[in-house]
């Protein structure tokens, strides 16, 4: 006989990916409405997010893309007038990543998509169940990287 909690263990683990391929998947239709393509626009987000004078090698942590496609997003990107590259003054081999004046309206439409996104997903939820899965899902997240990390 199977336990409850091997049941439970189950059906979370179970629940993972297609919820973050579904929650993808309707992130990138909600970027796409600024006329960029999903993944420049969740560089473009994840950028603004973590501020200027960014290193690639922290973007493509922040935005789970290889350092190789990242440079073919980022090379687009640069082309369009939207972001920056100079060289890092302490490190010669980086360069340093930010978003232009033209970039950050953009943005902070891509941020309204998703904060409303977030909204039409989480409205039936309260506070304290929000502040509950948030918990559970970072140290599941903390134990999922320790454990990759063996």
């Amino acid at each position: 006989m199977i336990s409850p909690r091997t049941t439970h263990e189950a059906q979370i683990a179970g629940r993972l990916l297609p919820l973050a391929r579904i929650w993808r998947k309707l992130a990138d239709e909600a970027l796409e409405a600024q006329g960029l393509s999903a993944a420049t626009a969740w560089v473009l987000t994840h950028l603004g997010r973590i501020g200027p004078d960014v290193r690639l090698t922290d973007l493509a942590e922040a935005t789970e893309i290889a350092a190789p496609s990242l440079v073919r997003l980022l090379d687009q990107l640069v082309e369009q007038g939207l972001v920056t590259r100079t060289p890092d003054d302490h490190d010669r081999r980086s360069k340093r990543l930010a978003l232009t004046d033209r970039a950050r309206p953009i943005v902070e439409e891509s941020e309204r998509s998703l904060a409303a996104l977030r909204r039409r997903i989480l409205v039936g939820f309260d506070d304290d169940t929000l502040a509950t899965t948030a918990a559970v899902l970072d140290r599941m997240s903390a134990a999922a990287i320790a454990a990759s990390a063996k």
